[in-house]
């Protein structure tokens, strides 16, 4: 399996020498011209992350530009890269208007690591959003909250007790928003949310487990795998690569569809019942 793709539209060459750097391994890089040949790609190919010129060579802004990619695929993160001309501060107003999810500043942010983190902050911010947009359609409205909440907070290790005092309500309420939602309580929610966009993540190649897991706020990647064999009954060996996360979220969703727990079904014939009956142990 090849790596995602980012596809690059900057025109610098030492600014893009320095998203190659920050990209690889783990991602590929196309690099682009011009608009047309970037929209072809994103036509063409699974681009994971944009990364464009806030202003053209000849300063004009590419807020329209970025608006088309938003417009057009919406699941695709857009960094738009910031060469501040004197007192043009307006550049950056207008890509961040037309839709760019995050800002890269020439001279601050073009080092290995902090274009790396750019990256990667990015994926995983898509991730999340594919993670929400499936969930929300299977949810009561009352409990997106909560799902917002979980999404935006994945990678702060986050817990019933910060959910309610982010989302100011009692903890008792977090509850009642899950009621008709199966056997899921609140900690189950946040975590089986937490190991969707940990999966989701996964789906990159060379994208080492115990690293992924350790951005997510697990303690260690052992302390993920357990959380995702308890939830899921799968071990990470077997969530790697292409669709693993739509495995995760299949099973996510069946339990948020199942009304009844079956107290009289034998564990050892229903894994999913002896997992979930673990899970509420666990479970704020």
């Amino acid at each position: 399996m090849s790596n995602p793709t980012v596809a690059v539209l900057v025109h610098a060459a030492d600014a893009r020498a320095c998203v190659a750097e920050g990209a690889r391994p783990g991602f590929g890089v196309r690099y682009l011209s011009r608009v047309d040949q970037l929209l072809e790609t994103l036509r063409t190919l699974a681009v994971a992350l944009v990364i464009v010129d806030a202003a053209d060579s000849q300063g004009r802004s590419m807020a329209s530009a970025i608006a088309t990619i938003r417009q057009g695929f919406p699941s695709v993160p857009v960094l738009a890269y910031c060469t501040m001309p004197t007192g043009r501060s307006d550049v950056v107003v207008d890509v961040v208007r037309a839709g760019a999810t995050g800002l890269i500043f020439r001279g601050v942010d073009d080092s290995r690591p902090a274009m790396r983190a750019a990256i990667i902050s990015a994926r995983r911010s898509s991730v999340a959003q594919q993670v929400h947009d499936e969930v929300a359609l299977h949810l009561p409205p009352a409990a997106h909250p909560l799902l917002r909440y979980a999404t935006s907070r994945a990678g702060d290790e986050p817990s019933v007790e910060d959910a309610a005092a982010n989302l100011g309500v009692d903890r008792k309420t977090l509850f009642n928003w899950l009621r008709g939602c199966g056997r899921v309580r609140p900690r189950e929610f946040i975590n089986w949310v937490r190991l969707a966009i940990v999966v989701g993540m996964l789906e990159d190649p060379g994208r080492p487990a115990e690293h992924v897991a350790l951005e997510a706020g697990f303690a260690s990647g052992t302390a993920f795998r357990n959380m995702l064999q308890r939830y899921t009954g799968f071990r990470s060996s077997e969530i790697r690569g292409e669709g693993a996360m739509e495995r995760v979220l299949s099973r996510f969703l069946s339990v948020l569809a199942s009304e009844t727990e079956d107290h009289s079904a034998d564990p050892r014939r229903m894994p999913d019942t002896e997992m979930h009956a673990s899970a509420h142990r666990i479970g704020g």
